[in-house]
This record gives structure tokens, sequence and C-alpha cells, in this order.
């Protein structure tokens, strides 16, 4: 039987801790990383999917009143799209986006905002990163992607 002192165990307590604290915040960060990719990959299949309506219509969807939401769903792309619903059509019935994303937060009240211009030839759609050490992570933001969640990074 191992015959330890006490300065001699709590060493390897310590150690054994500090090892597990390590490990833990990496785990925590390499999911916080995992849902901000899938928030990128997202919002970026979206702005393909609205490329493509530009190039047929020369404007994309109306940003719908309720704010963060746009107007090409449900009868010839009339309705208002929810994140998570879908498709985006246009009044012909062409699909351009199957079903919208969600953010992976949705249920802790992270959302994803949509926002055109005026003249509706440019827009953007906001996220909130969870990484604040991400490259991408923008600080200047004023726009918000929930309540009290400051958007952070936007595809245009």
């Amino acid at each position: 039987m191992l015959e330890w002192k006490k300065s001699e165990a709590a060493v390897v307590l310590s150690v054994i801790a500090f090892i597990g604290v390590i490990s833990w915040y990496q785990v925590i960060l390499g999911e916080m990383k995992t849902r901000d990719a899938q928030r990128k990959a997202d919002v970026e299949m979206v702005s393909r999917g609205l490329n493509k309506y530009y190039l047929d219509y020369k404007t994309f969807p109306m940003e719908a009143t309720e704010g963060g939401k746009m107007i090409a769903c449900g009868y010839q792309g009339r309705e208002v799209c929810e994140w998570d619903g879908g498709p985006v059509v246009d009044e012909d019935g062409v699909v351009y986006i199957n079903k919208l994303p969600n953010d992976p937060f949705h249920p802790k009240g992270y959302r994803y905002v949509y926002t055109v211009n005026e003249s509706r030839t440019a827009f953007r759609i906001y996220i909130s990163l969870e990484n604040r050490t991400d490259k991408d992570y923008k600080k200047d933001l004023t726009q918000t992607c929930g309540n009290n969640v400051q958007c952070s990074w936007y595809v245009e």
C-alpha cells in the first residue's frame, strides 16, 4: 500500500484538479466554436439563396415589420418567413431556400436577424458569436440578436 505524505497527496490532487479544469474549459470552448461555426454556415447558406433570388429579380426580399425576418414565404412568397421555417419562394413558387435555419441557442433567446436597405439592393443577416476571441467577432455592432443578446457578426 502506498504511504503518501499529506503534502504529496495535496500536490497530486492539485495537479488532477488543474487538469480537470483545463479539460472542462476546452470542452466548453469547443462547444462554443462548434455553435459559432454552425451559425456562420447557416447564414452563408441563406445568403447564397438570397443572392440567387436577387439574380432573378434584381431585388432582395422585403424585411418584415416584425423585425429580423423577411417576407418571401407562403403563398407566392408574400408571407413572413419564420426562422426554422420556409421555404423561401417567389411568386411562381420557385424555391430559393428549402428551410431557413435557426440559431442553435434559439430556446435561450438568440436569433438570426435579416435586414435589407430601402432600395432592397443589399442585405445583412446578423448573428451573435459566443466566442469573443473569434477573429471575425465585431464589437461595435448596435443590432441586437435577441433579448439582451448583442449581434457580433454578419453576412451581406
